[in-house]
Formats: C-alpha cells, structure tokens, sequence
C-alpha cells in the first residue's frame, strides 16, 4: 500500500481521506458487491456516493500494490504483439491499441476536433499509435521464420516496466480551446486523408516526442529497442481540402485544431509537471486509476454507444470509449475487480442505454457491438455502480431496473456530527480481509437454493433453524407486497439469501447467529423496499403492513406517519425509517416512491 502510513481498513482509509460514512453504510455497500455486480448508490447530491465508489477503487488498488499489471520478477510488462513481414524485415511493430493501453494511456489522447487548415474547415480526428523497433540478430531469424512458416503468430512481447517511465514528459494545458501547429502539405494527407502530426503536438500530450530507448524480451530473448509515441489525425473526405493540400504539396501551412482538452483527467495526478518528480515515478504510479473509470451520463443518451463505443465507418476503426477500455482490460485482469461508476446515472432514460447491460448481467451472454459482429462480455470481476440524484432533470428507475440491483440509499450527515468529528471510529468487528475482498467467495453469487438451504441448515438463532426463520420472514413480507403487484420472485429471494451469506462469513461464520436481523434489515431496504412507488390508494395501506412487519410487535396495526423513532420497538429499524419517511411524504404530496 502506497503512503508512509499503512491503512489496514477502507473505514480508516476513508477518514484519512476527510471522508465520513455510517459504518453499515459501509458494509452493506462491501457485503452488496461480493453478491452483486450492479448497485445503484442514491441520495442527495454531495453526500459521497461517487466518492465512496472511486475511494474504494483506489484502496484496492493500492492495497495489493497493482497486481493487475502482469509483471515477472525482472519487472516486464507483457503485451500481445502480431508476427508479420515487418516484424523481421523492419525490425518492428505498430503495437495494437488495445495492448499498449495496459501500459499507456494512449486512448485518453484520442478525440474528435474540427481542423482549420489555412482556414479550411475538416471535421477530424486524433489518435496515437505506439511503434517499437528492435535491433538483434536472434530475434530477426526468429521472426523470419515464423514468416517462412506462414506462421503469422501471436507472441508475448515483454517491455522492462523501468523504462516505460521514460516515455513521459509534462505537457501544457491547451489555451482558448485550440492548439496551432504548421504542418507539412504531402500525398498522404492529400490524398489517404491523414497525417503524422508535427512534434509540436506533443506540448499537450504527456509523452516525449523522440524514440525512447529500452529492454524487451520475446520467447526469452533479450533484445534493446526503441519505441516512440506517434499521433497522427485523420479527416473525413473533404474536396475542398484535398485538393487545396495536393497544389500546395510540401509547403508548410498552418493547421489549427478546435479542442478544449484531452482526456487526462483519470491520469493527471500521476503526470506531474515536476520532472525531478517524474524521473522518480514507478510504474504503479502510472497506474493507480486504472481499476476503475468515472463516466458521467449524458441527458442525451439513447443507445449503449456512450458505454461500448461503435465501429467508425471513417476511420476504419473502432471507436473507442474509456469504459470500453476498462472492461476490456477486466477481460484481462480476471483477478482483480474492476468498476465503472456511472455518475448520475437517471439523467437519461435507463433502459434505453443500460437494457444490454441488465441482460448481459442476468443471462451471462456478450453485449452486441454497433457496426461490426462481436459482442462484449463483461467479466465476472467487473463491478457497476450508478449513482442517483433525484430532482426535477431526472429520470425514474423502473421496477425491473431496482429489480436487478442492490440500491443502498445514503442518508445526510450531519453537520455538527460532521464538523465536530462526532462519529464512531472504531474498526469493523468482522472479517476485515473477506469484507474488503469483493472477488472472495464469489462463487456465492452462483449458489441456487439447494446450495443456500444446506449452508443455512447449520446456523441457528434463538435456537431456531436460521433457514426456516428466514424463509417465514421472506414469506411475510411477500404477501404484503402481493396487492400491490411489488411482490418479488426467485430473483430477489436468492440474492438475499446469498447476501446473508457473506454477511454470515463476515461475522466469522458462527455456529449461533444473533446479529442476522441488522443484514436482513438491509436487505429489506435495499431489495424489497426500492421498487414501491404510487399515489396513497395505490400503496398507503402496504407501506403501513411493511412497516409494522418492522416491529417487534407486529400485531398493534401502528400509522407509520405518526409513529415515534424509539429503537427498542424495532424488529428491522432502518426498514421501518425508511417507511416511516415515505408514509409522511405519502400524506404531504399524495405520492411517493423510495427514490424521492
């Protein structure tokens, strides 16, 4: 772990970092991953519900020093490079975008722009490749005779993790929203439409502009090389531009790109502009956000091309998007997890850009690509968190969308207890190690209710069998949600067993089990409560028999509105809370849903 002072806990992590949540708050949220790889984190803006995702992101990848990288003990990076002609007759490869992006962030300089050329508009775009040559007798013939072989392999190219740092350099911030290079007029950009963009460039990108030099290995042999960062731009067919550049072949003209900004944001801790700082930095440094990828949603989005990207008939290329980027290096990384946090994520209709998502969740199946026939899978060690704002610009969550997730609500702190460090700090009792492990006993999310009976049949509370209690429990509150149509079925039945599970092996597994109402009590709120929504006809006389099912005594027929908070009447507190805030609201605006 990074830092002079070890943290031995995401809870003192958090502290450390300013940051303040309810301890089940927290655990609910660590206990909800190892059984569910979709959340939805709602409340009122500011109260840390991306923050809590992005902390947690950064603790783990912290807290096992970057294993996603794959290293060897002589620190080299492994990327998957294509055997070809030029392979040995050149010495070298334009290394494929989605291998270098292990190791660079090339992607993140990638963007599309309106260019000016001597006044003549294009629309364009900016992408980087990443060549390496190499210079060894041994690896020429090597190559040469894969080639001979018609054997166009895929080899394990191994780059030394020390000289990767080399590569980087400080970069400027693009001034008025441009950048002003003069480039060369030739053939290519005439007539292919591209051009390897002057070095100028490289003011605003963070990488150096010449051939770095470093030590590579393939199928054991050693070898020096070279490699170089190399962006180019490409325009879309253009009559008035082409032909201007194929009168003015090699003369300079003045080339000025509309950009506000590359992509940066998720790396510029890393590249510090100080380079006596740079010529320290290691490669974890580089790559402390790389587990996970804040994507805000846009109040425009239809199609899941915002999350996935599509296949640019322009450019010939598949056009990328840094969640596309993630998951794929989840694909990658099978032993690490992952997240992509959706920031506000009802801004726009749901359904219309997450249905593949929720299927793909359910089913296990690949989501289509738009333009070319793949599907992407998302692996099992990808993790998605949405976060919600609810106010007038926002959308509402449907039934099947809440179905599908655990949805952990974030009450406000507050601000005396905050300001004056009026809260509990004390460590988790449980099991730190399995809590904060989401890929731990994953395999729980897969248990069927064979599996989860026979793991209940040894657990008992008040010397009852835990699996019998819990299964009246579940029964109860599914009837009092059957007049309303909100009842729930298989789905939600087995995921609250499962999360009862972890929550079991969290408190060291015993034999006896007093504490199951405080996560059965989670799980009401957090799976069974989140769906109700209706006018007071509609729901006012469920939310009445929820609420007193959250009572020691059940049978009193209590107003949910009028009762008084007072802990020890409380079978389920958190639930009853909740129902409690939702029947005053029910009575004030004559509707009411949880996320409100």
């Amino acid at each position: 772990m990074s830092g002079e002072e070890q943290v031995n806990s995401f809870y003192k992590y958090l502290i450390s970092n300013g940051y303040y949540f309810d301890k089940d708050l927290i655990e609910n949220y660590l206990l909800s991953l190892k059984v569910k790889p979709f959340e939805i984190l709602t409340g009122n803006s500011g109260t840390g519900k991306t923050k809590l995702s992005q902390l947690f992101a950064k603790f783990i990848s912290d807290e096992d020093n970057f294993h996603s990288i794959k290293s060897d003990e002589d620190n080299y990076v492994t990327v998957k490079a294509k055997t070809n002609f030029s392979s040995w007759k050149n010495m070298g490869w334009t290394l494929a975008k989605d291998d270098v992006e292990k190791i660079l962030p090339i992607r993140n300089c990638e963007i599309n722009c309106d260019m000016f050329v001597d006044g003549i508009h294009a629309s364009a775009h900016i992408d980087v490749g990443t060549q390496l040559y190499y210079s060894n007798e041994e690896l020429i013939g090597y190559f040469k005779k894969l080639y001979e072989k018609n054997e166009k392999s895929i080899v394990d190219l191994k780059i030394n993790c020390s000289d990767i740092k080399k590569l980087f350099s400080d970069y400027d911030e693009i001034k008025d929203g441009s950048i002003n290079i003069v480039q060369k007029s030739n053939k290519t950009a005439a007539n292919k439409r591209q051009w390897v963009l002057n070095k100028d460039i490289f003011k605003y990108l963070p990488f150096n502009q010449g051939y770095v030099q470093c030590n590579i290995k393939v199928n054991d042999i050693d070898s020096k090389a070279n490699i170089r960062i190399v962006p180019r731009i490409s325009y879309k067919p253009n009559n008035k531009l082409q032909n201007y550049l194929e009168n003015n072949i090699d003369k300079k003209v003045n080339v000025e790109l509309k950009i506000d900004s590359f992509d940066f944001d998720s790396f510029k801790p890393q590249f510090n502009c100080d380079k006596s700082k740079n010529e320290n930095m290691t490669l974890a440094d580089f790559f402390i956000n790389s587990r996970y990828q804040i994507v805000p949603v846009g109040a425009n989005w239809t199609d899941n091309t915002n999350i996935v990207g599509y296949y640019n008939v322009i450019t010939e290329d598949y056009q990328s998007t840094p969640a596309y980027e993630l998951i794929k290096r989840a694909q990658d990384d099978l032993d690490n997890p992952y997240f992509l946090i959706l920031d506000e994520m009802n801004l726009s209709h749901v359904e219309r850009y997450f249905a593949d998502f929720l299927s793909s969740i359910e089913s296990g199946e690949g989501i289509p690509l738009y333009g070319i026939d793949e599907t992407l899978t998302l692996p099992e060690n990808l993790f998605i968190i949405g976060t919600v704002n609810v106010d007038e610009t926002t959308y509402m969550f449907s039934p099947k969308v809440l179905d599908r997730a655990n949805t952990i609500e974030f009450d406000t702190v507050s601000a005396s207890d905050y300001m004056l460090l009026n809260m509990n700090i004390n460590d988790f009792e449980g099991d730190i190690e399995y809590l904060q492990s989401p890929l731990l006993d994953s395999n729980i999310s897969n248990l069927n209710i064979s599996e989860l009976k026979e793991i209940f049949s040894q657990i008992f509370s008040d010397g009852e069998n835990l699996w019998d209690t819990l299964a009246f429990e579940l029964s109860i509150f599914q009837e009092a949600l059957k007049g309303s149509g909100f009842d729930f079925g298989f789905r939600v039945i087995n995921e609250i067993l499962r999360f009862m599970v972890v929550a079991w092996k969290y408190e060291n597994s015993p034999d006896e089990w007093n504490n199951w109402k405080r996560y059965f009590d989670a799980q009401i709120k957090q799976k069974i409560l989140p769906k109700l929504h209706g006018s007071e006809k509609a729901i006012g006389n469920v939310l009445t028999d929820l609420f007193n099912l959250c009572l020691e005594n059940r049978n009193n027929n209590e107003n949910p509105k009028n009762f008084n908070d007072e802990n020890n009447q409380f079978r389920y507190h958190t639930s009853a809370l909740k129902l409690h805030e939702m029947a005053k609201v029910l009575s004030n605006q004559r509707y009411v849903s949880f996320i409100n």
